[in-house]
């Protein structure tokens, strides 16, 4: 009987390990992946964006994600934007990538094609990311939506 409890103690103990390791989802910390997509475009002229905007224009509430950092142009002549959402698990992260999908084609209905026909180029491009329970979505040009999204999806990378 000992023997059989010691065989069956193991094949659990397998079991639980073999449970833990398959799904993970890589966590790199929200001041990490924020670092790395900071960093890796201009941010000079940029502020973050306050809750009141996040709550009253993107519609998420402040309890329907973990943590966020959002930045919006603070010059006039640009709507570049960025956000990054970490949701607390699959379930809120799905309902973040939603809204956020949403709010950009709010944007893009408001657009007011007379105010800044330069900048509607990167709001018809702008894009919805997820990796693991992050969100992050860009209104920025080309080359800095491109040099964001490799900074963002590198950060779950290995």
């Amino acid at each position: 009987m000992k023997k059989f409890s010691a065989v069956l103690l193991v094949i659990l103990s397998l079991c639980l390990l073999a449970a833990c390791g398959g799904d993970d989802v890589k966590d790199p910390g929200m001041d990490a992946v924020a670092s790395a997509v900071f960093s890796s475009i201009d941010t000079e002229d940029m502020a973050q964006i306050p809750d009141t905007y996040v709550e009253g224009v993107m519609k998420i509430s402040l309890d329907g994600y973990v943590s966020r950092n959002t930045i919006i142009s603070a010059v006039g002549t640009s709507i570049d934007e960025y956000g990054i959402f970490q949701g607390k698990d699959e379930a809120q992260t799905a309902e973040l990538k939603a809204a956020l999908e949403e709010y950009l084609e709010y944007r893009l209905e408001l657009w007011m094609d007379e105010y800044l026909p330069e900048e509607k180029p990167k709001l018809e491009h702008a894009e919805v990311w997820s990796e693991g329970n992050y969100v992050m979505y860009a209104i920025l040009d080309d080359a800095d939506r491109e040099a964001v999204y490799k900074a963002f999806t590198g950060c779950f990378e290995g």
